[in-house]
């Protein structure tokens, strides 16, 4: 056997390699203050040590209760260079889902932002630390040594576990292995264009999945993050002017915020060589402003936190606007029918997929491991999105909705997707959700609840004409049954997806 073997080098390790190399750079920018590589992989080297005083063992799991700061990166590092498992979790949840959450991955210690001081100390879990950041922080890291904690990640070692947004049922534990991670931020980095010279905006705090496309990829190539503590369209132009960033994410509720903003024509985000978004679909007009403004740069991704996605470039966006484009890199798609047979290229299905980004599975929850699996003819076992999509013959992918929201009437499939895009060309309507509500003849009938904009927001017959405009121009078995009016926006996750369950409830 030969004495040498490939060196694995996951994020953690690769952060130490800037340190080593590049250590005045600059990595991370929080308002006035600079951290450089070396002052970054030093925190996280302090933070490493001390859990592993305070008992935290390789494999065990450390939650995060975490705004978007500087402090947030250098805890993630921290929880790595000790061997054990980040697990952030949202500070938009109540502190009840916070236990569950906590107790379902068995969470020896939380770090907790000083902002979520109070509720972090008062979570009724047993045998769990809280670590709020200022003082008791301080006090926790007192003492301990800067340098390497010599632990080094495996590549099949768990790296991460965040929870699923909960649009639908009770929210699982998504798995990553440092392997998993190492190829989103990598994978990504080429997609995207990243390099050391480039600067990344992260104004979405690393709870989300979609956070992790803006500086996950920079950290990989040493790229320098500015970070946003809380996105405002005022603050967003203005770190705008300021960083002049070449990559960042945002959310479509994000960009409609942005747009409304009335210096937004002059704030100069033709800086931008790539401009992400991600989490639901971008409304058409919406795309078109922002790869306007730009320069064309917008890219847009479709992905599961789970580990598949696609993207579609600037340039494909121009000629296909409803698709979501091509598997990324290393990620294999497939369109699988009701009987699980292979209809690729052939009919619209249900949409599975296989990728060396793909999660180690859902935490403590073999049951929901087992119902996601799809093996292909070559033995390889494939996840199962629940979405529903097709591909044209030149391997781009368009999306028909949610196969648990698609609805069944007199016998024939009706993609909710299809009624909200003509919906959403009325001049009236803002926003648009179409869900299913049961029906004596047809079984299920469809129901849109539409957002009207502010033109129309005193027209009491509203809905009536548009009913019948819509019902106009769908197929006889797409009409829909009534249309209800929603004031304000629609109940979203933390990624701007709408929950439809609560517009059911509505119903």
């Amino acid at each position: 056997m030969l004495p040498f073997a490939p060196r694995f080098c996951g994020l953690s390790e690769q952060i130490a390699d800037h340190a080593r190399f590049r250590g005045d750079d600059p990595a991370l920018v929080e308002g006035e203050r600079k951290v450089s590589w070396k002052e970054y992989d030093r925190s996280g080297n302090r933070i490493g040590h001390a859990l592993k005083r305070a008992g935290v063992r390789p494999g065990d799991r450390v939650a995060m209760l975490v705004s978007n700061h500087v402090w947030a990166h250098e805890v993630l590092l921290g929880i790595w260079r000790a061997g054990a498992v980040a697990v952030p979790l949202s500070p938009m949840l109540d502190a009840a889902a916070l236990q569950r959450m906590i107790a379902d991955c068995a969470a020896r210690v939380l770090f907790s932002s000083s902002e979520y001081g109070d509720r972090a100390s008062g979570l009724a879990v047993e045998d769990l630390a809280a670590i709020v950041e200022g003082e008791p922080f301080e006090q926790f890291v007192s003492g301990v040594s800067a340098e390497s904690t010599g632990m080094a990640n495996g590549a099949e070692d768990l790296a991460l576990i965040i929870y699923s947004s909960g649009t639908t049922g009770v929210p699982k534990g998504i798995a990553h292995s440092h392997a998993s991670r190492l190829s989103f931020a990598s994978g990504f980095a080429t997609e995207f264009g990243f390099n050391c010279h480039s600067v990344a905006l992260s104004c979405v705090p690393l709870h989300s999945n979609g956070a992790w496309l803006s500086w996950s990829p920079a950290k990989w190539v040493g790229a320098v993050t500015v970070i946003l503590p809380a996105f405002t369209a005022e603050g967003f132009v203005e770190a705008v002017g300021k960083h002049r960033p070449t990559h960042g994410f945002i959310v479509p509720t994000m960009a409609a915020v942005l747009l409304a903003h009335p210096g937004i024509e002059e704030a100069g985000l033709e800086c931008f060589e790539t401009a992400i978004t991600a989490g639901s679909p971008m409304p058409e007009a919406t795309k078109l402003a922002v790869q306007r403004l730009t320069g064309n740069a917008l890219y847009e991704l479709w992905g599961l936190t789970e580990g598949v996605a696609t993207i579609i470039t600037p340039q494909q966006m121009a000629q296909r606007l409803d698709s979501v484009g091509r598997p990324m890199l290393g990620c294999d798609i497939r369109i699988i029918d009701d009987q699980d047979r292979d209809i690729t290229f052939s009919g619209t299905g249900e949409i599975v997929g296989y990728s060396a980004g793909m999660m180690s599975g859902y935490w403590n929850r073999p049951d929901a491991n087992k119902e996601l699996e799809w093996t292909d003819s070559e033995g390889r076992c494939f996840l199962r999105t629940g979405d529903i999509g097709e591909f044209d013959p030149a391997g781009f992918l368009v999306l028909r909705g949610r196969k648990k929201d698609m609805i069944i009437s007199g016998g024939l499939n009706v993609y909710p997707v299809d009624i909200e895009t003509e919906l959403l060309i009325h001049p009236g309507v803002q926003d648009a959700a179409v869900v299913a509500c049961p029906d004596d003849k047809w079984g299920e009938v469809p129901v849109a609840f539409v957002v009207p904009s502010r033109e129309f927001e005193g027209d009491s017959r509203f809905g009536e004409k548009v009913l019948a405009w819509a019902n106009d121009r769908l197929a006889r078995h797409q009409r829909i049954s009534r249309v209800v009016i929603h004031s304000g926006d629609f109940p979203r996750n933390t990624m701007g997806k709408i929950v439809k369950t609560e517009l059911v409830e509505r119903l």
